[in-house]
């Protein structure tokens, strides 16, 4: 138990820390609607107790008079009413502070976490659990210890009445409860446990959903037909998960009919027993449906307080799943000694670099050593895996290398805070990003913090050629781009890499890196942008990843990968006199260009 207590106790103070004020409420609130019942009850006797007296006295009989109790009978269950509505809304109201509260923290973390992560499918695993559990799971653990608390208070006063009729009618309020709990602490491991390793199987069907309803599978889908066989993919993905939780369910109902059968016959003794001191003149009609009510509510009341037990125990094997997550450590960090990187006034030195994925047997980066002057613009060219892409990822420390290092001038960048270091860097990825807001912002994305970013936001779209296309837009760069929201304009793909293209020129870094960045661009603009390659990239160092040679022998030097490992590097003119690898790549792309 004491790893639950743990969970339990972490995951009220992120209760309490979302909201001290509404928490505070809620359990006043619970405390307080605990008491109105028995207050219900005594009135109801004292009613049915009066109306008997009145019925049986004088018609004239002043002193029986029903119509105070009657409205403090009303005054009382009016009061309960409003407090059970009023008790709705502060839960309501606390769920929904909680829900921001832990989303931002599962966003904080998610947005923190090394990418490599994004490499392990056990991430995806954790972070579905998480996201599934975390916005209402901490705040169910408050809502059943508050139940909890109201229904043993409840049950204690209900019980005190009821031991005044006889000790043995408590004993049997309690015993006729114990199946039934039983019953959801042995189901709650079973179904947790079931929800724990379908896990990838629900990601499974998401991903199939998302085939058959997403932007980016749509055109493919529908060319080649593949609608009809992604739906019987998802029904077969989903089925499986759904059927086996049914069949859990169903076993567990056919248990909870026994197990109503034994409170059912308790209650059968109740009340035989209590009509046989009725109808012995031992009990009054009010007494009578005073421990009627009590038993009922006795009987609600140890249900609530097994319900919420056995509700703490579900919420201690699910709250795990969002600890496991928020516990990830994050391994790209700064190691002492700190350093504060400047603008880089030397060279990046690459030494004896290696790099693993996760799952597989082979280096996608293999001791690779190089470095590259200020101001130098450096090509990476080889084939498809060659490991460029991976490099590149590496120089920016977005994963960290098995062995070696990269230094930062005469820094080792583990030394230096990644967000503080990932700010001297601005890049173009492959799968650069298409964020559906406005055309300025898709641009001032490059640099958030920048304050009046308009003039260089035009200046760079102007560099790319995207300034007159947006200009001519709607709203011109208050249009949002894309086709996800309403009054938004699509863009071509070129469009879109060109809005790329000046989102790393408006960060103004040192680093230049440009990963096939002309790959959607067409000829015209290809050439504008090449040809003045120098002049837009304006001293900054620069890498250049592209698989077109007319742009790569632009650069100063090029560096050729093969398998993860540096194979040649030199210029342009000195790796074609070489003959190797690099000529042959050059060689074969220029022969389809030949008439």
């Amino acid at each position: 138990m004491k790893p639950k207590i743990k969970l339990f106790r972490e995951s009220l103070k992120l209760v309490w820390n979302s909201s001290p004020g509404w928490t505070f409420t809620n359990i006043v609130m619970s405390v307080l609607r605990s008491i109105f019942p028995l207050i219900l009850i005594w009135l109801l006797k004292v009613v049915v107790d009066d109306i008997t007296k009145a019925v049986t006295a004088s018609p004239f009989n002043p002193d029986i008079n029903v119509l105070w109790p009657i409205l403090a009978v009303v005054m009382i269950w009016f009061l309960d009413e409003a407090s059970s509505d009023f008790s709705n809304y502060v839960r309501k109201k606390q769920a929904l502070k909680l829900e921001v509260y832990m989303y931002g923290l599962l966003h904080s973390k998610a947005i923190k976490l090394d990418l490599i992560n994004f490499e392990r499918p056990e991430y995806f695993d954790c972070l579905s659990r998480a996201s599934r559990e975390a916005p209402w799971r901490p705040n169910s653990i408050l809502n059943n210890l508050v139940s909890m608390l109201r229904g043993l208070l409840s049950l204690l006063l209900m019980a005190g009445l009821i031991l005044t009729l006889h000790w043995t009618l408590v004993i049997l309020l309690l015993v006729a409860n114990i199946p039934g709990i039983w019953l959801r602490l042995y189901y709650a491991d079973i179904l947790y446990n079931f929800q724990r390793q379908q896990t990838p199987e629900a990601r499974k069907s998401a991903y199939f959903n998302w085939l058959l309803t997403g932007d980016r599978p749509s055109r493919e889908l529908r060319l080649f037909g593949l609608g009809n066989f992604f739906i019987s993919l998802f029904r077969k993905s989903f089925l499986k998960q759904k059927e086996e939780e049914i069949n859990i369910i169903r076993r567990r109902t056919l248990i909870e009919f026994v197990s109503n059968l034994f409170k059912a016959s308790s209650l059968l003794v109740f009340l035989l027993f209590i009509a046989h001191q009725t109808i012995s003149g031992k009990l009054s009609l009010g007494q009578m449906a005073m421990f009627l009510l009590a038993f009922r509510q006795g009987m609600l009341y140890i249900k609530d307080l097994f319900s919420s037990l056995a509700g703490l125990y579900e919420d201690s094997l699910f709250i795990g799943d969002t600890f496991e997550f928020l516990n990830l450590k994050e391994n790209v960090i700064a190691a002492e000694p700190l350093i504060v990187p400047f603008p880089l006034k030397k060279k990046i030195v690459v030494d004896n670099l290696s790099f693993t994925y996760p799952g597989n047997n082979f280096r996608s980066i293999s001791n690779v050593s190089f470095e590259i002057k200020k101001g130098e613009i450096i090509a990476l060219v080889g084939s498809n895996g060659a490991g460029k892409s991976t490099l590149l990822r590496l120089l920016c420390r977005l994963y960290d290398p098995d062995s070696g290092s990269i230094k930062y001038d005469d820094s080792d960048i583990r030394n230096i805070d990644p967000e503080e270091y990932r700010k001297h860097f601005s890049v173009v990825f492959q799968d650069f990003m298409l964020y559906n807001l406005s055309a300025g912002e898709n641009i001032r994305m490059g640099n958030i913090d920048e304050k009046n970013p308009d003039d260089r936001i035009k200046a760079s779209a102007t560099t790319t050629g995207i300034h007159d296309l947006i200009d001519n837009l709607p709203n011109g760069y208050e249009t949002a781009i894309g086709n996800l929201f309403d009054d938004s304009r699509e863009l071509s793909w070129g469009e879109w890499q060109k809005i790329a293209l000046a989102r790393a020129l408006f960060r103004d870094a040192p680093v230049l890196i440009l990963d096939e960045p002309s790959s959607a661009l067409d000829a015209d603009t290809e050439y504008d942008i090449f040809s003045r390659f120098r002049e837009i990239v304006k001293g900054r160092t620069s890498i250049l990843i592209s698989h077109r040679f007319t742009n790569v022998s632009l650069a100063d030097r090029i560096i050729v990968l093969d398998k993860g490992a540096i194979a040649e590097t030199g210029t342009h003119h000195e790796l074609m006199k070489r003959g190797g690898i690099y000529f042959t790549m050059f060689t074969k792309q220029s022969s389809r260009f030949k008439v």
